[in-house]
């Protein structure tokens, strides 16, 4: 029962120990405005602000998780201004310096799926670093 115990102890404090080098952000939406798919058109869609942690790793890979969902970014271009984005079209664009900066989903605008729902949206965001 203690194996199980140490097991299961290293391997809940990996992540921990590999999240040292990130840089951790807790980011608020201020402003949301998008598009809702339904029965064949694009609808105007207001949504209510939602919360992120981004995660910028040390070699520009990144994560972003909102509303159960982790987006992960490949080769971020950085300087003062981080631009990461997948090539589905999920992007996070933040000044380092102020926080300031926007969330965006376009697939859907791009393939909207028949038969089915599904929305694209642009949020702003204010970030704060999570300090270790």
């Amino acid at each position: 029962m203690k194996i199980k115990g140490v097991i299961l102890t290293l391997i809940c404090s990996i992540p921990v120990f590999a999240a040292e080098n990130d840089n951790a952000w807790s980011c608020e939406g201020v402003s949301s405005i998008g598009f809702y798919w339904q029965e064949g058109n694009w609808q105007n869609q207001s949504y209510a602000p939602a919360n992120y942690l981004f995660t910028i790793g040390s070699s520009g890979n990144a994560s972003l998780i909102f509303s159960g969902y982790q987006w992960t970014f490949d080769d971020c271009i950085s300087s003062n201004i981080i631009r990461c984005s997948t090539d589905l079209g999920n992007a996070i664009v933040m000044n380092l310096s102020t926080g300031q900066g926007a969330v965006s989903s376009i697939v859907a605008a791009a393939v909207p799926p028949e038969g089915e729902e599904a929305n694209t949206f642009m949020e702003r965001v204010q970030c704060n670093r999570i300090e270790n």
